[in-house]
């Protein structure tokens, strides 16, 4: 058996972890907002991503746990599922190493972002950060592509199939259909018809019933709509 190549010969980048946050601010008003959490940096100066180098012997997974908790502030939570976007290998991305970043979006509901270090940044129709400087990095294009991940997950228009009331979860249930269509045109940013989106997720849902009459809403605005929860549930 021959020896193992001498692999210290060859150049190794620095590997890190950067996640893209999202959430719909106001998930059950009649206003709900799209957001992406974005942090100050000193080192160096700036606005970015939360994210952080892998450290030795250390998993992706674990960098994501450890860039939620020390740098956000949060806990992964089992329910939370951390998606990969793609690898961002640009060799001049970082004007201080040679690195290259996994990308993560994460999509939390609201609560449990309260108290995260950061801020929740409007992301408007265009798909872009409202009011925002170009951030560090190549920030920038993970943000358009965790947003774009995200809005394909949501928009049923051209779609037959495989479209799923938010699939992310932004919105706690039990909730009117009028509710759930906001939250889906919040993440395109975009209306959506009213009886053709009623009609595509009514399959995926069940009417909260109580000794048998269905439940209405209580305390939103006009009448009384049926509550309902998504049916696997």
């Amino acid at each position: 058996m021959s020896n193992p190549p001498d692999l210290e010969r060859f150049p190794r980048p620095g590997v890190t972890v950067d996640l893209a946050i999202l959430t719909v601010v106001g998930a059950s008003d009649t206003k709900p907002d799209l957001r992406l959490l974005v942090q100050d940096r000193s080192e160096p100066i700036g606005r970015a991503l939360p994210g952080g180098f892998i450290r030795e012997r250390w998993t992706v997974a674990q960098t994501v746990g450890d860039v939620l908790q020390r740098k956000v502030g949060i806990s992964l939570s089992t329910t939370v599922e951390p998606r990969l976007l793609r690898i961002f290998d640009d060799p001049d991305r970082d004007e201080r190493t040679w690195a290259i970043s996994v990308a993560h979006s994460v999509s939390m509901r609201e609560a449990v972002l309260n108290g995260a270090r950061g801020d929740l940044v409007h992301v408007t129709s265009e798909g872009r950060l409202d009011g925002e400087e170009p951030l560090l990095f190549d920030h920038e294009q993970i943000v358009s592509t965790a947003i774009e991940s995200l809005r394909e997950r949501y928009e049923f228009r051209y779609r037959y199939v495989d479209v799923h009331p938010d699939p992310d979860g932004f919105l706690p249930p039990p909730f009117t259909l009028h509710q759930l269509r906001k939250v889906h045109e919040a993440v395109v940013g975009a209306e959506l018809h009213k009886d053709n989106f009623n009609r595509r997720m009514k399959p995926f849902l069940e009417p909260l019933t109580r000794k048998g009459e269905p439940v209405l809403s209580d305390g939103l605005r006009g009448r009384p709509a049926a509550l309902y929860r998504p049916a696997d549930q």
